[in-house]
């Protein structure tokens, strides 16, 4: 038998499996973050006719004579080449800039992916779409990175605690120019008058208590001197407001208001009576407050929806605690050892203590002269509960959480692994790799931390096919299938002229 028709038949088997692996890599050529790859061929076995021999004294030597028997697959490689970007838009979709793999889990086995078009399961899980393997990270609880790698979960509907207010910040201009408030500043008429209109101001804003309930709290400032302003938490306004029924009957039966904490108390002057409507209800004619009863006469409705204010004051208040007096120098700076809190309680949470943050400076408080004060209350840092919304994926694989409230909170960072061979990994489908004797073991990090790799959320990594250079490697293989075809003919010619000679 012809050693040629072996040959060809090894060319023709071989160049069939470079045909396999390029039509693989064609039908990939849009699968999320494939990988390519590549046949290299090696010789064959060559069968030796005859040794080489040295060359003697006055002669030459002799090569040997060799036959080469065909060819063999040398190797199939995985080109980890870095494949391009393309934008999706989606937060759960995540690329790898970099030599990177994502961990995933099924039970205690790992496996590795490049393709980041994760989802999020009904358990709130995030998961590989083709199979359900779990994503692997570290966990954030009570905004603390816990040891270990595990399943990355988003709990959706999760809630954060609400934060207590304990500081606001009372900034902007008191007005230099504006004339000393004249009368007593406790009575609204005499607030109300024309002389008294840019003598004073007044700013609101919300703070929340220990249960995450919003308390509106109003300080009121009035000019009493040249370089001197005094100011009050106004109570009515940051009172608690209830709603209730009056009772029937000629006299309505008294209301109980709820008893206050220790150290504090409500104060007669701090309970307010409306109707439904708005209408203020007086004092002592409407109503009375002999605590803790808002006790009322007969002028009062019975069976009529009212509402009660009242505000639970300290019984033995502090220097600038709910009120006190600022003080400016000649060049319109507060005094910078002036303090100021609020501090007042409510039913059914922890007493709301608040210090004003002022600042001496021309970015704090400030008595220039201006048409008109504009000193405020803002950045409180306060918030009520809420629950997960949203989440965002950073570069470094940080998940932060997005809540109803306004708040947001680290949920969980992506863990990445790296190897030493990456070309070595076994394919087990499903964009998925698993270790080998000739990968390396996976040596986990984070992007930027530990690992080169960085990640890019909202985008997907391509294929990194080339087109171009697989249609030339097809037009090789083709001739290269049709070259040794044509060996294994002509040798087929050469037996059948052999089988002939007898004739």
């Amino acid at each position: 038998m012809l050693r040629s028709l072996f040959a060809g038949v090894s060319g023709l088997r071989n160049n069939q499996v470079r045909m396999d692996v390029i039509g693989n890599n064609i039908a990939n050529v849009n699968t999320v973050a494939f990988k390519a790859g590549r046949v290299t061929f090696k010789e064959g076995f060559a069968q030796l006719l005859q040794g080489a021999s040295r060359p003697p004294g006055d002669q030459g030597g002799i090569n040997p004579v060799q036959i080469g028997l065909g060819m063999q697959i040398g190797s199939i490689d995985q080109i980890f080449n870095q494949g391009n970007l393309e934008t999706t838009g989606l937060n759960t979709d995540v690329a790898i800039q970099g030599d990177s793999f994502f961990v995933v889990r099924k039970g205690n086995q790992s496996f590795y992916t490049r393709a980041g078009n994760f989802q999020v399961d009904a358990n709130g899980q995030m998961v590989s779409p083709a199979n359900g393997f779990i994503v692997q990270g570290r966990i954030y609880e009570n905004g603390v990175l816990q040891d270990g790698i595990r399943d990355i979960r988003l709990p959706f509907g999760q809630k954060v605690s609400a934060k207590p207010t304990t500081e606001a910040v009372l900034a902007g201009n008191l007005n230099a120019s504006a004339p000393v408030f004249q009368g007593n500043f406790q009575d609204p008429l005499v607030r109300a008058l024309p002389s008294n209109e840019k003598s004073w101001t007044e700013s609101q804003i919300a703070v929340f208590d220990s249960q995450g309930t919003k308390r509106d709290i109003k300080i009121q400032m009035w000019k009493v001197g040249p370089n001197e302003w005094d100011w009050q938490i106004d109570p009515i306004a940051s009172g608690v407001v209830e709603n209730f029924q009056t009772g029937a009957g000629p006299t309505p039966p008294p209301i109980p208001l709820p008893v206050p904490p220790t150290g504090y108390e409500i104060l007669p002057a701090n309970v307010k009576v409306y109707s439904a409507s708005g209408t203020e209800y007086q004092s002592p004619a409407d109503f009375a407050f002999t605590p803790p009863n808002v006790v009322f006469t007969s002028t009062m409705p019975a069976s009529s929806e009212i509402k009660i204010s009242y505000f639970m004051s300290p019984t033995a208040a502090t220097a600038s605690e709910n009120g006190g007096t600022f003080t400016f120098d000649s060049a319109g700076i507060m005094n910078t050892n002036i303090s100021a809190a609020i501090n007042f309680a409510v039913p059914g949470a922890n007493p709301v203590q608040v210090n004003l943050k002022l600042s001496g400076g021309v970015s704090g408080l400030t008595q220039f002269a201006s048409t008109a004060s504009t000193a405020v209350l803002r950045d409180q840092n306060g918030y009520t509960a809420g629950t997960l919304q949203n989440f965002s994926i950073d570069r470094f694989g940080l998940i932060t959480g997005f809540f109803t409230n306004g708040t947001t909170s680290s949920l969980a960072k992506i863990v990445l692994a790296d190897f030493n061979n990456p070309s070595g990994m076994l394919r087990i489908g499903d964009n998925m790799y698993q270790e080998s004797a000739n990968s390396g073991g996976a040596v986990l990090g984070f992007a930027l931390e530990g690992s080169q790799s960085q990640l890019t959320s909202g985008a997907l990594e391509m294929s990194n096919v080339d087109l171009a250079q697989e249609f030339t490697n097809m037009i090789i293989a083709q001739r290269g299938f049709q070259a040794n075809g044509k060996v294994v003919s002509t040798s087929d010619e050469m037996l059948q002229e052999l089988m002939q000679i007898k004739r």
